[in-house]
């Protein structure tokens, strides 16, 4: 039977150390990556959220401009249309 040597011992304590420490140090970059990935994701978020209430604003701006205008187009109708019954009447009241 050979002795061990201390220097194999050693060597072996160091590999598993090293090893540890590897797996440590790739856990922590795991659970480092997962949280850069949350804080993206996050991010994404809010900035869809931005948008989705951006085009909300310019959404009801657009419908309350076409509100006036239809309002507009709808007084200038309703204008028109007495004016031809006042014209028509008057061409009527004029025939008799």
């Amino acid at each position: 039977m050979r002795p061990h040597h201390p220097r194999r011992r050693n060597v072996r304590q160091k590999v598993v150390v090293l090893l540890a420490a590897a797996f440590v140090g790739l856990s922590g970059v795991a659970a480092c990556g997962q949280a850069v990935e949350d804080e993206v994701r996050q991010r994404v978020e809010e900035k869809v959220e931005q948008g989705k209430q951006r085009a909300k604003e310019e959404l009801e701006k657009v419908k309350e401009r076409l509100e006036r205008e239809g309002g507009k187009a709808k007084k200038e109708i309703e204008q028109g249309v007495q004016k031809a019954r006042k014209q028509a009447e008057d061409k009527a009241g004029t025939r008799r």
